[in-house]
């Protein structure tokens, strides 16, 4: 990444612009902290970390910089001056001391008080800046950082000794001018934003400056996507195609999300005395809260997590008061439970029904009995923590480790906060945009050990909101491999977005030079996310239909995972997709759409040439489709009748030359993306997977028809897409 980066020791003055995108709670601070210590040895001397806009990140991100970066009592390094503390914000310390050899590290939170003293001081060191080349970090990037405003243009009758503060009503906004004025105060100066939701950082306009503070924060020079890290469970292990045979996902019913929302009186405090069935939550709160405390007591169990911090997110609203009523009722209803045991009552058949519900499959360390008697002794100890602006609470995960934390919150829980030894989340959260929406993804991050004890409560539309999102962050991902393959730099090659059919990617002011690109299909993927599974008519239309299509394709190739078919006609292709009744909320594949853009694109010579491949699982039950024995792939639901992504990667590049084995990335994965650019323009390939009815509890059939397409780039361009219109390419 340093090679990105301009050569501080060269003479000439620079101002460097880049992007690093990683995932969420995936370790961002090691990269952005090894980066810094690469920089340091090329000769930056002045690196300025920007770390979100709450003391409790900033603190903890300043105490790992000085452990990690600035090392303790290392010899041979270089002399380290730091200039802020572990508790302790940037204050202006004074210039002299700059013209003292060594590097200088600021860990500063992004607010415009505290940048406003940065900027001050930096324009009273004003020439010594020159001997101090600058690198400014700037973590969660789209946040804040952002300008949603104008900037002032190029005015030749204005004092050029005029002085304008960076912070005024005409402009930027206050946050993002500051930072720009710091950049401009530097020389040299390289800035580097680090996020995993870039949307709002790729749609700045490239070419915006302003006459007082410069050049905006668009990454012209190098936009690059860190490696997916070992162990990380994220969008595709929760969502996408590595999301299957995983039982994750619990619904929450329409009625628990009402009551839970209410804006009406508290509830009143617990009975003392109860049955032990009685319950003040939601079923589905409750519920979360018993699996919460059996997980705690399978965790105490296995070795390494004894000890270690536990914790179950409640994220319900945005608004404090709703906060504050959801904190207190699952307190009451810990006070209910417990009041039961101390009355002798039995609280152990409940806890074992949930265990079996829940936990069916999960490797125990003791008998359903022992582990549901261990989860009575977690609920003892459970502490509900109200994290918001108007308590002040604190995780403490240093102080008390060994805690079993229910942590009810709202905005604080979504931007850089980690929740350790995350099991259970209880989610409602709506929002509006893809960006907010991911960042409020607690349960992503590395759950070494205890992958399986994940669940997560939510809403069929929640669910299926993250499913799309799963499409979109893969699309962003492979724009920016392209970018990279390409040897180009954003300014040079637009980053493409997907567009999510529910969500905005990021808010309106942020995204004033989003273009959408539609009506072509060129190097996607569309496939079913959503299934008919209610409606047995539909469900046995298409199993009908993919009869008809294998037979008159037949005969075909047994290969390992499935058979292909070719020399398939598009107008065979395009009556199929025509024919295929898709849930009628689907948006990723639309046949008729996509029917009808082939047939465009065969009057222009291309797509002319298809395949069909029927995917087949190596241990799946067997059935027959169109004449030909098959065996059924497994997806399951993360919703009524979302199945999360379809297809897996290595399908794509059945009918390439090379097959999938020759896009293989070094991490093992496949890069399907690349198989895609691979294709001739005039290849397509048709996507047939036979699903196993039973985890879908789909009636009426004995195979669920799913299908997806694999297109070429073809010349009306990569479209559907969201692209910077201020880019070229």
């Amino acid at each position: 990444m340093l090679r990105h980066l301009p050569d501080p020791r060269k003479p000439e003055p620079f101002q460097g612009r880049g992007l690093v995108v990683g995932y969420v709670q995936s370790g961002k601070t090691a990269n952005y902290t090894a980066l810094s210590a690469r920089a340091v040895d090329a000769g930056y001397r002045l690196i300025i970390v920007l770390s979100g806009i709450h003391d409790a990140l900033r603190n903890q991100t300043q105490a790992r910089l000085e452990r990690e970066l600035v090392g303790q009592g290392e010899s041979g390094g270089p002399a380290w001056t730091v200039l802020t503390g572990e508790t302790e914000d940037f204050r202006d310390p004074g210039v002299d001391f700059l013209v003292q050899p060594g590097v200088f590290l600021i860990v500063a939170k992004k607010i415009v008080p505290v940048l406003e003293r940065l900027d001050a001081w930096l324009k009273t060191a004003g020439p010594l800046l020159d001997a101090l080349p600058m690198l400014l970090i700037d973590d969660e990037a789209d946040q804040a950082s952002i300008n949603t405003r104008s900037n002032r243009a190029p005015d030749p009758s204005m004092d050029d000794e005029e002085e304008e503060p960076a912070r005024s009503r005409d402009g930027p906004t206050p946050t993002n001018s500051l930072i720009r004025s710091l950049l401009g105060r530097a020389t040299k100066a390289a800035y580097v934003a680090y996020t995993a939701t870039p949307f709002a950082n790729i749609l700045i306009d490239p070419s915006a400056t302003d006459r007082r503070v410069g050049d905006d924060l668009f990454p012209r020079d190098f936009a690059l996507q860190l490696p997916r890290p070992e162990g990380y469970t994220g969008t595709e292990e929760l969502f996408g195609v590595s999301a299957q045979g995983r039982d994750v996902f619990r619904r929450v019913e329409d009625e628990d999300v009402s009551e839970l929302k209410r804006a009406a009186r508290r509830r009143s405090a617990a009975p003392v005395v109860a049955g032990p069935q009685q319950v003040l939550l939601p079923d589905s709160l409750a519920d979360a809260l018993i699996a919460f405390c059996l997980a705690g007591a399978v965790r105490e169990h296995r070795t390494g997590l004894a000890g270690e911090p536990h914790t179950m997110l409640v994220h319900v609203s945005s608004r404090v008061r709703d906060q504050e009523r959801v904190a207190e009722a699952i307190r009451c209803q810990q006070t209910l439970w417990l009041e039961a045991l101390r009355q002798g009552q039995d609280l152990n058949d409940l806890f074992r029904e949930q265990l079996d519900l829940c936990f069916r499959g999960v490797e125990l360390p003791a008998s359903p009995e022992e582990v549901a008697a261990a989860a009575l002794e977690v609920l003892r100890r459970v502490d509900v923590v109200e994290l918001n602006s108007a308590t002040g609470e604190n995780l403490e995960y240093d102080m008390r480790p060994d805690r079993h934390v229910v942590a009810v919150g709202g905005n604080r829980l979504s931007r850089g906060l980690t929740l350790e030894g995350l099991t259970i989340s209880y989610f409602l959260r709506t929002a509006t945009m893809a960006d907010t929406l991911l960042q409020m993804a607690r349960w992503y991050g590395f759950r070494t050990d205890y992958e399986d004890l994940i669940r997560i409560w939510t809403t069929d539309g929640i669910a299926h909101w993250f499913t799309e999102l799963a499409l979109v962050e893969q699309s962003l991902r492979d724009s920016l491999q392209a970018l990279y393959r390409a040897g180009r730099r954003p300014s040079e090659m637009a980053i493409r977005l997907r567009a999510h059919s529910g969500l905005l990617l990021t808010a309106r002011n942020k995204s004033v030079m989003a273009e959408t690109l539609r009506e072509s299909w060129s190097g996607e993927h569309p496939q079913t996310v959503i299934l008919p599974l209610r409606d047995p008519v539909r469900l046995q239309a298409n199993r009908l239909l993919a009869d008809r299509l294998v037979a008159m394709a037949a005969p075909g190739r047994e290969l390992s995972g499935g058979w292909i078919f070719r020399d398939l006609s598009p107008e065979i292709v395009c009556d199929f997709l025509r024919a295929y009744q898709t849930h009628p909320d689907t948006v990723a594949l639309r046949g008729d759409d996509i029917a009808d853009w082939i047939m465009r694109r065969v009057a222009e010579g291309e797509l002319t040439e298809w395949s069909l491949f029927l995917t087949g699982a190596h241990d799946g039950a067997s059935v027959e489709i169109g004449g030909v024995s098959n065996r059924l792939v497994t997806r399951s639901r993360n919703s009524a009748e979302s199945i999360g992504i379809l297809i897996d990667p290595r399908h794509e590049g059945v009918d390439v030359v090379g097959g999938a084995d020759a896009f293989r990335r070094a991490s093992g994965n496949f890069d399907a993306e690349a198989m895609r650019a691979a294709r001739p323009a005039t290849q397509g390939l048709l996507l047939l997977y036979p699903l196993n009815p039973a985890p879908l509890e789909a009636p009426g059939v004995d195979a669920v028809i799913a299908i997806a397409l694999s297109l070429p780039q073809t010349s009306d361009g990569r479209s559907n897409a969201i692209v910077n219109r201020g880019v070229v390419g």
